[in-house]
């Protein structure tokens, strides 16, 4: 039987989209539960050792990834269960109709239409893009909906920042599209080199930026890669999962931003090196999904003073 005030937060995406969602639910376990694809469920289970876990259900749904479904395939979630209330902030239609399946009995609250709308039409992005109306941060969208006080989630990651104080720097170069990759790595991390201990870190599939050889890299993903985040004293990323999830570890973390707008995505207390030529709406840069290698990015320089 499910608890009337019960509230599952479906986000069926990313593994940031995941983190983000979770974060939240970690502040109110005991009401709050998350429908995420099952691939992240271990890496959340780890994150949450020593605390109260959420509830996580499966949701694996085909139109999610860079491979496309066909136009017939059905969305299909592999759990159904019970629950008061389903909610998202993502605004896409398709999620509304797949958490029908996966929770048929539940209220649903979804918004974030506007949001979305803006991340693919320019004409409704136009006043976000020109700095007329501001653009919501997800972490603040996603407490906001699940009525989760945001001084709790700032606390939450504040805490225990302040033991991480070995001077060892974890740069992880990973993203879903190359696009997204800081491309300047090896020249920060030269630099870097000269006052700390460095470590390149990227998932098994990742491109490597230029200059970056596979010796030079430790490939690591779930238990492993929580453990290198919680050695080091700052993780730099750029916008995609790790940094997500080196946030959430309350590790001091700095974020590489240029093909979309960081505030948009940046978890409380990460500092953002933003290029004067990333977009200021939701509609990220035409390039975002591809493995285009993207001029404007920060400079080598203005990422080590920044984070200095």
């Amino acid at each position: 039987m499910a608890r009337n005030d019960s509230v599952v937060l479906f986000e069926p995406w990313h593994m940031g989209d995941a983190i983000i969602a979770y974060a939240i639910a970690l502040q109110d376990p005991s009401r709050l539960s998350l429908a995420c694809n099952p691939r992240w469920h271990g890496l959340l289970q780890i994150i949450s050792e020593g605390m109260k876990p959420p509830g996580l259900f499966s949701v694996e749904l085909p139109y999610i990834g860079k491979k496309k479904p066909k136009l017939w395939e059905r969305t299909v979630a592999p759990e159904i269960a019970a629950c008061g209330k389903v909610i998202s902030i993502r605004g896409d239609i398709r999620d509304y109709f797949a958490s029908r399946q996966s929770f048929p009995s539940a209220k649903r609250r979804f918004n974030g239409w506007t949001a979305f709308a803006a991340r693919k039409f320019a004409v409704v992005d136009f006043p976000f893009a020109r700095g007329w109306l501001p653009i919501t941060n997800r972490y603040r969208a996603w407490a906001s909906l699940a009525g989760v006080e945001w001084e709790k989630v700032e606390a939450f990651y504040l805490s225990e920042q302040q033991l991480k104080s070995r001077p060892r720097i974890l740069i992880h170069v990973g993203a879903q599209w190359r696009s997204r990759q800081y491309p300047h790595v090896a020249e920060l991390a030269a630099v870097l080199r000269k006052g700390a201990e460095v470590r390149v870190v990227a998932a098994p599939g990742d491109f490597l930026p230029d200059g970056i050889k596979e010796s030079e890299v430790a490939r690591a993903v779930d238990g492993e890669l929580v453990e290198l985040f919680k050695a080091a004293s700052l993780v730099i990323a750029n916008d995609s999962g790790p940094m997500h999830l080196a946030a959430l570890l309350r590790c001091r973390t700095a974020v590489v931003c240029r093909v979309s707008a960081i505030e948009q995505w940046i978890p409380p207390t990460a500092i953002a090196v933003k290029s004067p030529e990333a977009p200021r709406g939701y509609m990220p840069d035409p390039a975002y999904e591809s493995e285009e290698i993207i001029r404007g990015w920060p400079g080598v320089q203005e990422v080590s003073a920044a984070i200095r």
